[in-house]
């Protein structure tokens, strides 16, 4: 495995904002990270990094353990690149940017001006060799960075958000560059994103952070809804004709008409206890189907909609959930996350 992390958590303050339980990340692949603002991107990728140490928990990278001492991180950074969100530039020519890492490194002029070429023409970037990098637009700065970055031959590419704020043609360039590489130099690559579409085309697997933990099933338990304000700072969010969530509105507040929304299949209580919970939605719904994952199990119901949720071994034991049956589910407000950008 090129990643394994077990019991990781990071804490600002009294804030988790990680608390992942185990994961594991192939070599050679493309990962995909989604999830809203806050849920904890850029702290995985910084970790992932090695440019910010974890409060607890394990982690290893190409089957060895992450020691933080300055002389080992100094060695790990070698192979991993990160790419800001909001890359800056070094006054000067784009060339003397793209080869700034190389003459660090002490590599040969010869090998420095082959691969700085390459790397130009990879990121379409080729005709602004001379440019001078304070006159670019956001999307050339990126293009630039990117360069800068896979010039070096990195192991591993971290990138955050590559393609926010940047026009279509830029943005394709970006997805086409990061594809192109993992495919002929094997470079292992792990984006964050707000569009899943983007993952969707280019990778191999798709982490979902919410809140800091990861869902097991990124790409279930998503729809478009129509948003209907109600009394009393509530939204009625339309699933379809006969399904709706009545959530508060602060929770959509920063939706609108495109929004979608996200339950998190972890956080959906079956056959709840307690009858009179508040703070969520009730739904009857008949399970369809029954699976272990990743040390749970995964239970698929029809409840109008298609959900997912997944119980603990403790919890699955406890309740014996058979196919067929029709069971109350609860699903709390703190489970759902709406927005309007194509997230999802």
């Amino acid at each position: 495995m090129l990643y394994k992390l077990e019991r990781l958590q990071r804490v600002y303050g009294d804030r988790i904002v990680l608390d992942i339980d185990f994961l594991e990340i192939a070599p050679n692949a493309i990962y995909t990270l989604i999830g809203p603002n806050g849920a904890g991107k850029t702290s995985l990728l910084k970790i992932l990094a090695f440019l910010d140490k974890p409060s607890s928990g394990d982690l290893s990278f190409s089957g060895q353990p992450v020691r933080f001492g300055e002389k080992h991180l100094h060695t790990l950074r070698r192979r991993v690149v990160m790419l800001d969100q909001t890359p800056i530039l070094f006054t000067g020519t784009v060339w003397k940017n793209v080869e700034f890492g190389l003459r660090i490194r002490k590599v040969p002029a010869v090998q420095r001006k082959r691969r700085v070429e390459k790397m130009l023409e990879l990121v379409g970037m080729e005709k602004f060799r001379d440019f001078d990098s304070r006159g670019l637009s956001g999307g050339e700065v990126k293009r630039v960075a990117l360069a800068r970055a896979l010039v070096l031959r990195p192991d591993v590419l971290l990138c955050d958000e590559p393609t926010a704020n940047v026009d279509g043609e830029n943005q394709e360039s970006i997805l086409h560059s990061l594809e192109q590489i993992n495919r002929e130099e094997k470079t292992s690559i792990i984006f964050s994103t707000h569009y899943l579409s983007q993952g969707q085309r280019l990778a191999d697997h798709t982490l979902l952070l919410q809140h800091g933990s990861l869902s097991d099933l990124a790409g279930e338990n998503i729809f478009r809804v129509a948003l209907m304000p109600q009394k009393d700072d509530k939204t009625l969010c339309r699933l379809t004709e006969q399904i709706s969530l009545l959530l508060p509105a602060e929770r959509v507040s920063s939706c609108n008409d495109s929004a979608k929304l996200h339950i998190d299949p972890k956080l959906i209580v079956l056959d709840p206890d307690d009858k009179d919970l508040t703070h969520g939605n009730y739904l009857y719904g008949q399970i369809m189907d029954l699976a272990q994952d990743r040390g749970g199990i995964r239970i698929g119901m029809d409840a109008g909609v298609r959900l997912a949720l997944t119980l603990s071994v403790e919890e699955y034991d406890r309740r014996q959930p058979v196919l067929g049956q029709r069971k109350l589910i609860f699903i709390p407000y703190d489970g759902v996350v709406c927005t309007s950008a194509d997230f999802f």
